[in-house]
């Protein structure tokens, strides 16, 4: 009789942890309903610091394929913010990082965008965007309408955009002599790399 093997259970979730309640939250999950991944994408929002939600993701890991973690730099200093990322990159959680704000990635619908600011310029900048594009209501935080509407027909252009800014920091910054290992994220400013997130999910776009 042939020997009985035990079956390994196929995991197929990507599974988005973010301390963003509003933006974020919704954000990620209207694109999940909206894009057709290779994964089945569950998004979660842990209330806490960026070192909370990496110890969130880590915990969960088993249960998903891939695992990555939403926050921006916020209030949270800047030793918070690379403790966080190094122990994410050490137990292979992906980050999505933007400085000042999320707002930074839904700035990139529109244009390329890297100039300091702080979070409540790039709403301010964000609602004129808005406004020039004939979205009369401007920008609010839980505008579920104006992901749906605006921001995920523009996704192509958000990827682009970030990708864009992303790649003249680095570049840059390797001009410098610097070391690469660790990027200086929480001094650029303005900063984002959810375009990498969404490059992960593996989706048609």
């Amino acid at each position: 009789m042939a020997r009985k093997t035990k079956k390994i259970p196929v995991r197929d979730e990507f599974l988005i942890v973010t301390n963003g309640k509003r933006s974020e939250k919704d954000y990620f999950e209207i694109l999940r309903n909206k894009i057709k991944s290779i994964y089945k994408i569950k998004v979660k929002f842990i209330n806490g610091d960026p070192g909370a939600v990496v110890d969130f993701a880590m915990k969960e890991k088993s249960k998903s394929n891939r695992v990555w973690c939403a926050f921006d730099k916020d209030e949270f200093s800047s030793d918070s913010i690379y403790h966080a990322i190094a122990v994410a990159r050490k137990n292979h959680v992906g980050v999505a990082f933007s400085n000042a704000a999320f707002e930074v990635w839904l700035i990139d619908h529109f244009c390329c965008f890297d100039a300091e600011k702080s979070a409540p310029e790039l709403v301010d900048i964000l609602d004129d965007l808005l406004k020039k594009e004939g979205y009369e209501k401007g920008y609010s935080k839980n505008d579920i309408e104006l992901i749906k509407t605006v921001l995920i027909p523009r996704l192509r252009d958000a990827l682009e955009n970030a990708d864009i800014a992303y790649q003249k920091r680095v570049a840059y910054y390797k001009m410098t002599g610097a070391p690469t290992n660790t990027l200086p994220v929480c001094s650029w400013n303005s900063y984002t790399d959810v375009h990498k997130l969404i490059a992960a999910l593996k989706a048609d776009i």
